[in-house]
């Protein structure tokens, strides 16, 4: 029998904005489980299992007086994103499961995708599907109803082989960084290894993966995300009638394409008004040319990618939360105009002035390229046919140290730049973002050969 499994899809397009780390493309994601879906049936999958983070729901809309609000705008939205996951895996043809995962809202997850049966019949399999949260710390726990059934399924007089489906890592223990391995893996998995039942456990979680391995009677897997690149997934196949032997395929779905150009923006005087950090999302307002500008850039096969220092977070201003939700409504109100940016990358450090440390770490701000030179390697980009436009000298710092072209706006704090280079200019000045995107057509233009003999 053939299982198709995809893992932490992180999807958003009903949902304004982007997932909190860019590398995760939640935009694409919807093209990306078509490409998955439309694979696997031409493989003759026998089943799609999907082990978590189905979407991405924004974490401000988990404060329990938004969530308590019901069905507001915002959770139409999500509740909208799981409705188009439905419908393509309904569209498939093929045999689906989907758990939940930390990223999920379980409420929504349960009411557009299904609670259940836990423990499902397809082919000669059965499948025992976990919902397991995490605790104290992000920890995964295993616990309550959850528990029970893991206990039952491990007693089950079926002679059906088992394959158990839970977000979170059994094994190996990856707790580096973020704790993606349950609090009890070490039991779970020997229980699992010695029962002579479970031939395949399923997991995600962990954005990189591993590659699987067999203890006992068990083959466990932590399967890539397919929301970042490669853009993976894994297909399995279960020997039923020898050995219950397991193998897998797995399947990396990024072509070969080759790097793309870009335009960098700064945020705030760039594209928006007034820094937003004190205020919140209501505070967001667009500059008149910044829709038509990144339009523009868009149409001309540009990437757009906002990178902003945020040092609001680092001095006590804002929540990290309070950041995502100000991207999420620039993002809305950018895609009620007709356009959408590749990423947003931001940097939260305070450095020196921060009020905690544990609100002061990531990337380094501009003038430091830290941020410009991720995005490049994350989103495969050309930083050698690539721009950035700002409005203060660390943003024209950041663009000469990472070998990208700089532009100078005059809003935002533009003109004070400006007059403090006196009759030397830096780097080409535009009055706005639509008069720096014509100036970067002009000059790549002018760069490319003529094809006129």
């Amino acid at each position: 029998m053939r299982i198709a499994h995809i893992t932490d899809i992180h999807l958003r397009s009903h949902i304004p904005g982007h997932p909190a780390l860019p590398v995760r493309r939640g935009r694409t994601a919807p093209e990306l489980l078509a490409a998955a879906l439309d694979d696997a049936r031409r493989r003759g999958a026998d089943a799609i299992v999907i082990t978590g983070d189905v979407v991405d729901v924004p974490g401000y809309l988990f404060d329990p007086e938004r969530d308590a609000a019901g069905d507001t705008r915002a959770w139409q939205r999500v509740r909208a994103d799981y409705r188009l996951v439905r419908r393509m895996l309904d569209d498939c043809g093929i045999a689906w499961i989907a758990v939940p995962g930390n990223h999920d809202s379980y409420r929504v997850h349960a009411e557009e995708l299904g609670s259940g049966p836990f423990v499902r019949d397809v082919g000669e399999l059965r499948f025992v599907s976990f919902w397991d949260r995490e605790s104290t710390g992000n920890v995964p726990r295993r616990t309550l109803t959850e528990r029970e059934r893991f206990d039952s399924s491990l007693l089950d007089p079926s002679p059906r082989p088992q394959v158990h489906l839970q977000h979170f890592v059994i094994t190996p223990r990856l707790d580096e960084g973020y704790p993606h391995t349950y609090a009890e893996g070490e039991e779970l998995q020997r229980r699992l290894s010695d029962s002579g039942r479970v031939v395949l456990s399923l997991s995600g979680h962990y954005h990189p993966g591993v590659e699987p391995t067999t203890i006992g009677s068990t083959t466990f897997s932590v399967t890539p995300a397919l929301v970042e690149h490669p853009h993976a997934y894994r297909v399995f196949d279960i020997t039923l009638d020898g050995d219950g032997a397991v193998k897998h395929t797995q399947v990396d779905l990024a072509s070969d394409a080759p790097a793309r150009k870009a335009v960098f923006l700064d945020r705030d005087g760039c594209i928006n008004t007034l820094p937003t950090y004190r205020q919140g999302p209501e505070a967001m307002h667009l500059l008149p040319a910044a829709a038509p500008a990144l339009r523009l850039l868009r149409d001309h096969g540009y990437a757009l990618v906002v990178v902003t220092n945020q040092s609001c977070v680092g001095l006590g201003y804002a929540e990290p939360a309070t950041v995502e939700e100000v991207h999420d409504r620039m993002s809305e109100l950018l895609a009620d105009e007709g356009v959408t940016v590749d990423a947003i990358y931001s940097s939260p450090i305070a450095e020196n002035r921060a009020v905690s440390h544990r609100y002061d770490v990531g990337d380094p701000p501009k003038p430091s390229p830290a941020m410009i030179k991720r995005a490049a390697a994350e989103l495969n980009l050309d930083l050698s046919q690539s721009y950035l436009i700002g409005d203060r000298p660390s943003d024209i710092e950041a663009a000469q140290a990472a070998g990208v072209r700089p532009i100078l706006v005059r809003t935002g704090d533009g003109r004070a730049t400006e007059r403090s280079w006196g009759d030397t200019p830096a780097c080409p000045v535009a009055d706005d973002l639509a008069h720096a995107a014509v100036e970067v057509i002009g000059e790549a233009a002018r760069a490319t050969p003529s094809s006129r003999t």
